[in-house]
């Protein structure tokens, strides 16, 4: 480290990047963004990174302490990375989500959109009803947790308050197990060990559970121990599989072996019931889902005459949700075993007016083009919406487009292209899905002018 770098700085933070860091300037006027700073607080901080036009910063000593600083509740905090927010009061943390939403609409141009209060959690923790974990060997037996923010550095989790209890029990569980029956984490350089990672989904409404593992090699004649060991303690386990794979993605297509129980779980939204594959995608945080989706009805205003696309539908969640209120609706999704998991939604919920069907959106919708269309729920992966499919809904001038985003960049991006074809941004609801991170998700309606 160079003098330079060595010297500390008095700043005080005046606004929060996107991901919390304080913005500072320094006495030239040279932007630094600082870690763990609030805005209104002041500390003598060091420049860690310069880079042309700002640089990033480390407190070394915090002078002024914001009245919405709070504790962090998690030890790992500071080392995790996870929940960025954590050390921010919960007011807080609703207050920067809405201004993020608003600030990144307004940087695209798209003048004064409402944003609508920020639809918040009652108990801001434990929500998450998957998880992945990742597995080392260490010093003293097999360590689990996340891996540290930008690293592949593993934080040997102690403790964990985003998961619920009966989740961080399995996991300690897991690594007992492993470790007595002398099957060790997988060493990727000397490749020793056999277990990698593994895939915990608790349902909300009847706690039932399921792991995957992800494995270097096969658990051969110590399945039926493992099995036995884990689900003699922890009764709610009702399914476990391995996979032997390079890719742990949810899009893998590498082989499920069932070791015990069904190769689904069955988790509830409102009044439907859906059923869970391993791989399969279903939203992280049940209490909000059905909230965001009771607002993406609303927005649809739907009055059992309509006909309705589900874009990127996923296992039918929105469009099987709404498919009580509409005339028809048509799925589309790009994953074959999603729409194969979707169509199996359907049956199960004796819903018979919701069709379903594999392809790129805008590819299939084509085909359609002869029908009239009066809604089009839209929630696409964090790169947003293909912009063939936003040409496709501007030239079919479908009246009325619900957008559920998870990220504020790539949706501010997609409302400026209807908006310039012909479209207005009604309202935005931003929910916080979230809680102690600094993604948000929202909900937007978007009309066709007359």
């Amino acid at each position: 480290m160079d003098e330079q770098e060595k010297r500390t700085y008095l700043v005080e933070a005046v606004d929060l990047t996107h991901d919390a860091f304080g913005v500072c300037k320094l006495e030239d006027g040279y932007t630094v963004f600082v870690e763990d700073l609030l805005k209104g607080e002041t500390a003598d901080i060091i420049v860690t990174e310069r880079k042309t036009n700002y640089g990033f910063g480390r407190v070394v000593n915090l002078i002024t302490r914001s009245p919405y600083r709070v504790a962090p509740k998690c030890a790992h905090y500071y080392e995790c990375g996870g929940c960025a927010l954590m050390h921010m009061d919960y007011g807080l943390q609703l207050a920067f989500k809405k201004y993020r939403v608003e600030t990144t609409i307004k940087r695209q141009g798209l003048g004064n959109v409402p944003v609508a209060d920020i639809v918040e959690m009652v108990i801001p923790y434990n929500y998450r009803n998957k998880v992945e974990i990742k597995f080392q060997q260490g010093e003293k037996g097999i360590e689990a947790g996340f891996f540290q923010a930008k690293s592949h550095r593993l934080v040997n989790l102690q403790e964990c308050h985003i998961m619920s209890k009966r989740m961080f029990d399995l996991v300690v569980l897991i690594k007992n197990v492993f470790h007595e029956l002398k099957l060790g984490a997988f060493d990727p350089q000397r490749k020793t060990g056999t277990l990698k990672s593994a895939v915990i989904r608790e349902t909300y409404k009847t706690k039932q559970m399921n792991v995957l593992f992800q494995l270097a090699q096969p658990l051969g004649d110590a399945a039926p121990a493992v099995v036995k060991k884990l689900t003699a303690k922890i009764p709610e386990l009702v399914g476990v599989a391995q996979t032997v794979s390079l890719d742990p993605s949810s899009l893998s297509n590498d082989p499920i072996d069932i070791l015990y129980g069904d190769p689904v779980i069955v988790d509830s939204i409102g009044e439907l019931n859906f059923l869970i594959g391993y791989r399969s995608f279903f939203q992280i945080n049940p209490i909000q889902t059905e909230k965001l989706y009771d607002k993406a009805l609303e927005y649809a205003a739907l009055t059992g005459k309509e006909r309705v696309i589900d874009a990127y539908c996923g296992v039918g969640t929105i469009g099987l949700y709404a498919a009580k209120k509409a005339s028809k609706v048509f799925g589309i999704e790009i994953v074959k075993s999603a729409i194969q998991d979707a169509r199996k939604n359907a049956e199960l919920n004796g819903i018979k007016n919701a069709f379903f069907e594999v392809g790129e959106a805008d590819q299939v919708i084509a085909k359609w083009t002869k029908y009239k269309f009066d809604v089009i729920f839209v929630d696409p992966p964090r790169k947003g919406c293909d912009k063939a499919l936003l040409e496709r809904i501007i030239e079919m001038k479908i009246p009325r487009v619900v957008y559920v985003s998870c990220d504020q960049a790539t949706l501010a991006r997609d409302l400026k292209i209807l908006v310039e074809g012909g479209y207005e941004v009604q309202e935005i609801t931003p929910f916080d899905m979230f809680p102690q991170t600094t993604s948000v998700e929202s909900v937007s309606l978007i009309t066709r002018k007359i």
